[in-house]
C-alpha cells in the first residue's frame, strides 16, 4: 500500500460520496446539538509499517436524545462523521462504522474510549471481520491496521 493510497485516502476523508454504515455524513458546523461529555485529539498516529501519519482529527463524545451516546469526529476542510454506539466492552466504549467508497473496499473506522478517562485509541482497517450488531451499528473485528492514533483528551474539554 502506498503512504495512504487514493481509494483508502477517499474512504477515510471524503464520506459524502460513499456508503456509511454505524455512522452518516454531517456538514461541518451542522453537527446535531448534543451534551459533549468528552473530547479527544488524534495524536502519534502511524501506518500499518510504523510510518508517523498526520491526522489531525477531533472526537466528541456526546450524549443526545434519549441518553444515547455517540461520538463526532472531525477533520479540517471535511464533512464531520456521527458514528453510533456499537458496543461496551467492560472498561471501553466501542465506535464503529464501515465506510465503502466506489470501487475500494470497505474501511472499518474503529474508536475506543475509556470508562473512567483518559487515553482512547482509533485504528482504519481494511481486513476485519464482521459480527451480528443491531440495526444502524456495527460490530467488528479488526484483523490488521491499516493506521493507528491515540485519542488523547484535550485540556479543559468537558
Amino acid at each position: 500500500m502506498k503512504r495512504l493510497g487514493g481509494w483508502l485516502w477517499l474512504a477515510l476523508v471524503g464520506c459524502s460520496a460513499a456508503e456509511l454504515r454505524g455512522a452518516e455524513s454531517v456538514p461541518a458546523g451542522r453537527e446535531p446539538a448534543a451534551r459533549p461529555l468528552a473530547a479527544y485529539r488524534a495524536v502519534g498516529c502511524v501506518d500499518a509499517a510504523g510510518g508517523a501519519l498526520p491526522h489531525p482529527t477531533r472526537v466528541v463524545l456526546v450524549e443526545g436524545e434519549a441518553q444515547r451516546r455517540m461520538l463526532i469526529v472531525s477533520r479540517p476542510s471535511y464533512d464531520s462523521l456521527r458514528v453510533q454506539r456499537s458496543t461496551g466492552s467492560g472498561r471501553e466504549q466501542v465506535f464503529q462504522a464501515i465506510i465503502s467508497a466506489e470501487g475500494g473496499p470497505e474501511v472499518l473506522h474503529d474508536y475506543r474510549l475509556p470508562v473512567g478517562g483518559g487515553d482512547g485509541r482509533m485504528a482504519v482497517a481494511t481486513e476485519f471481520t464482521q459480527g451480528p450488531a443491531p440495526p444502524g451499528t456495527v460490530v467488528a473485528q479488526v484483523s490488521r491496521v491499516a493506521f493507528a492514533c491515540r485519542l488523547e483528551p484535550e485540556p479543559g474539554a468537558p
